[in-house]
């Protein structure tokens, strides 16, 4: 049997001050499950008996999932610690970060996660996470909650059709490049090198939601959208 590769939750949104911050999976979970709907309306259709149907847009993918959280359970490595320190960071994840704060607006946001798992790395969820409920079920001598469970509703952040295929510089779609971040790039470098103008660096920032331009860190993978 191979190694078993536990998953997680990352903040992985540029410019947010929490990113790079992830919880690990004590244990990854049993099941998750994944809907999507779409928006029809119906127009009159005074000749017919079934009205004429538009399509009105669709809705983004929404996850679910059950995360358990146990430092009690004898094994390696693990003491009978306080679960919050792991569990507060799931709420953490949903505050209002003000480093992501808009051109126009002063107002922040909270950050996008992606939802790793083990080395699926072809389905990693990127989203925001719209609620968590967390129930704590065991407590040591002290109080202190040593067992919970928390149960996660999760929102896709990307179109799909924008992920692309896996040719690093095509993405598999006609007209759509991928940058990786260099050490020292910046926005309007990018955008001169691509367009042959640096005004167009917007253009890139709004394709790959950087709220914060000066916000680049070397590795990122950038979506280089067609003018």
């Amino acid at each position: 049997m191979g190694q078993l590769f536990r998953g997680h939750l990352e903040v992985n949104q540029a410019g947010a001050s929490l990113n790079g911050q992830k919880v690990d999976f004590m244990f990854n979970p049993t099941e998750y499950s994944i809907s999507k709907s779409n928006k029809w309306e119906n127009k009159a259709n005074k000749s017919g008996n079934v009205p004429k149907w538009e399509f009105g847009g669709g809705d983004p993918r929404q996850m679910t999932l059950e995360l358990f959280f146990d430092s009690y359970l004898p094994r390696s490595g693990v003491s009978a610690d306080d679960v919050r320190t792991k569990t507060n960071m799931l709420f953490n994840f949903m505050m209002i970060d003000k480093a992501l704060q808009g051109s126009k607006s002063k107002m922040g946001q909270p950050p996008s996660c992606r939802l790793v798992w083990g080395q699926d790395s072809k389905y990693h969820f990127d989203c925001y996470i719209i609620s968590c409920a967390i129930r704590y079920t065991m407590f040591n001598e002290n109080g202190v909650p040593i067992r919970a469970t928390a149960n996660l509703t999760l929102k896709e952040v990307t179109d799909p059709d924008d992920l692309g295929g896996t040719n690093p510089t095509s993405q598999g779609e006609p007209g759509r490049k991928m940058y990786v971040v260099n050490e020292g790039d910046r926005l309007d470098w990018i955008a001169y090198r691509e367009y042959n103008d640096a005004r167009e660096w917007r253009r890139i920032a709004e394709a790959n939601h950087i709220a914060n331009p000066l916000a680049l860190q070397p590795g990122m993978t950038l979506v280089i959208p067609p003018r």
